[in-house]
């Protein structure tokens, strides 16, 4: 906190001294230019807000698209603070604020590009490293601080400022802190997660606009000071009586940590009206750590060891990722076509490997007032591929998705105290076809959609290993997503459900809940003669019984298991927030319907979910 402090007092001590300096410079610049980069009120005082800081999001940026967006204030989902709750519980994590994520349904790479398969804390990079360009006709910086019940907190602060009309640069840090909410031997200060990270962006866009480029630095550790879970036996489910922090726990005096380290340079140059050259390179350091320095107090949780005194486990992977290519657009077409050349470097406990990647691939966006139709084709020299096609209109959205994906180095490579496994998979086939109509009127909004998904060859993590399935497996969604509105929108309510289905093939290796619901009924009006905007509402979101996915906290990674069965559970969530000016505030009661204090259900086998808690936060932003 003192570190934030520090810089916080540079920020805003940099920001006057800049703000003075260029007061000073704009006396000496003609009108035009002024307006251009100011608003005036009558008596030429400099008003900055919301219409003056705007940002690009990078994909669109990619696409060569040169829209800026304005802030977004409004007060839609500002108290949905944790990753499961920003994705409508589709996420399961150990029931603590910070702690390994994983979804509950089966998930596409994201990427066509080889991963390292460290995955459970992925959600939290794409969270810290925004997908923002800013644009600011003044320092801009934009607060979060959430004071979470039960000695949880969060705070993320992002600077930004253009030096000039040219360069912007942009400063953003996150801290998570969470105690304990199982098996702490202290009512305060027993720490679970302790997170923090760095992001520094720089964004170049020249005055004859023939070059643009961006930089962009992250650096994030993340320290989990693990508990295994609760001390449970499957013969004794479902608990009549949740204990909480008197739980025992499973593993006592561990550590884990994971490091990550991105460092992403853009640069285009315009080489016509229409046609731009660029170059895309990424440099990543990955690393996970499991340490347990006394086996002894521990040896009822594993179940085997090499050396049993002391497990000092790691798992590291560098990544250098080089793109070149051409783009170009017009008024109804998009197009991009790429080389992308990768080395890789994992080293397991100072085994070290090294693996090369090398593909092509081209990307087409065609856009009218109708539809948009967008295509991506991407091929390996290893016959790997990738294609997708996005058809979009008003009422009709399709799109498929076919591909082979090759393994992660982490399924097939580790080597510790207590696994070890080196595996040569196939790589996994992937058809995927969604299907979506929306009819919309002044009352409703109703959205059915189908995801329809045959995997062949998929690769899933036992614990002790990972396994190949060749049998051929299907995996279906059904989804109903409805919303209304009434009262001139005052009143709203919004409606998710989702049925899931797998083939005989998949039962015990994809487990999920078939039935899962999602809603919000809430107050939407504004205070005070139409001064204060407020939300008022309740949160249901329901989920059926099933096998979930078990944490290793060895490997920091969640695999399959058909022992510990979840058992449905109904949360209801009540929160309140309203806006002064650009201060958002809210108030929000988590898991209100805990009117037992020994009532509770596992979110993950052997981590109980967040008991009932009240949590306050804020967001605010700040200008000139």
């Amino acid at each position: 906190m003192r570190i934030i402090s520090i810089l916080l007092i540079l920020i805003f001590s940099f920001s006057s001294f800049a703000q003075e300096r260029e007061e000073n410079t704009e006396k000496e610049v003609n009108q035009e230019r002024l307006n251009q980069r100011t608003m005036l009120d009558d008596s030429t005082k400099i008003i900055y807000g919301m219409k003056t800081t705007s940002y690009i999001n990078k994909d669109k940026f990619h696409f060569s698209d040169t829209i800026f967006n304005l802030l977004d204030s409004t007060l839609n989902d500002i108290y949905d603070v944790s990753v499961p709750e920003r994705n409508e519980f589709i996420y399961q994590n150990l029931g603590n604020l910070g702690s390994p994520l994983n979804n509950i349904y089966f998930k596409i790479p994201s990427t066509f590009s080889l991963q390292s398969g460290l995955s459970s804390l992925k959600p939290y990079i794409k969270n810290i490293s925004t997908e923002k360009l800013y644009d600011t006709k003044s320092p801009f910086i934009d607060l979060g601080l959430y004071f979470g019940g039960l000695g949880r907190s969060k705070v993320d602060f992002e600077f930004s400022r253009n030096v000039n009309e040219s360069w912007n640069l942009t400063l953003a840090i996150n801290r998570i802190s969470s105690d304990k909410q199982v098996g702490a031997i202290r009512n305060k200060g027993d720490k679970n997660i302790k997170s923090s990270s760095v992001r520094l962006n720089v964004f170049h866009n020249s005055k004859n606009k023939k070059i643009s480029h961006y930089t962009d630095f992250m650096t994030l550790n993340h320290n989990i000071l693990g508990t295994g879970g609760v001390d449970v036996v499957t013969d004794s489910l479902p608990l009549k009586f949740f204990l909480y922090k008197d739980f025992d726990v499973r593993l006592t005096d561990v550590n884990n940590l994971y490091k990550n380290l991105n460092l992403e340079s853009y640069t285009d140059y315009k080489l016509g009206s229409h046609l731009k050259l660029y170059n895309h390179t990424k440099f990543k350091n990955e690393k996970f750590s499991y340490e347990d320095m006394n086996i002894s107090q521990n040896l009822s949780f594993y179940d085997q060891f090499t050396n049993n005194i002391s497990t000092q486990d790691s798992f590291k992977v560098k990544s250098i990722t080089n793109r070149v290519g051409i783009k170009g657009n017009s008024k109804i077409l998009n197009y991009n076509i790429y080389g992308n050349i990768g080395s890789y470097m994992f080293n397991t406990n100072l085994v070290e490997n090294n693996i090369s990647e090398l593909y092509v691939g081209a990307l087409i966006k065609y856009i009218n007032s109708k539809f948009d139709l967008f295509a991506n084709f991407e091929i390996k020299k290893t016959s790997d591929y990738r294609f997708k096609i996005d058809f979009k209109s008003k009422i009709f959205e399709v799109s498929y998705l076919s591909g082979l994906y090759e393994p992660s180095i982490f399924e097939e490579n580790y080597n510790g105290n207590h696994y070890s496994w080196n595996n040569n998979f196939n790589s996994t086939f992937l058809n995927v076809i969604n299907a979506r109509i929306n009819l919309e009127n002044n009352f409703l909004t109703f959205s059915p959609s189908i995801n329809l998904h045959t995997i062949n060859d998929h690769v899933y993590y036992v614990e002790t290993n990972h396994l190949q399935h060749n049998e051929l497996i299907s995996f279906n969604q059904f989804i109903l997503d409805l919303k209304l509105k009434f009262f001139d929108s005052i009143i709203k309510i919004d409606n998710k459900y989702t049925y899931s289905v797998s083939s005989k093939s998949g039962e015990g290796i994809l487990n999920f809940p078939k039935h899962k619901f999602y809603s919000k009924l809430y107050y939407n009006g504004q205070w005070f003669k139409n001064t204060i905007p407020v939300q008022l509402g309740a949160i249901t979101s329901y989920r059926s019984e099933y096998y979930g996915d078990s944490y290793n906290p060895i490997t920091q990674n969640f695999y399959v298991q058909n022992d510990f069965q979840l058992e449905s559970y109904l949360r209801f969530d009540l929160f309140f927030t309203m806006q002064v000016n650009n201060l958002r505030i809210f108030l929000k009661m988590n898991h209100f319907n805990q009117f037992d204090r020994y009532d509770g259900y596992f979110v993950t086998p052997y981590y109980p979910a967040q008991k009932k808690v009240l949590d306050l936060g804020v967001r605010w932003y700040f200008f000139n």
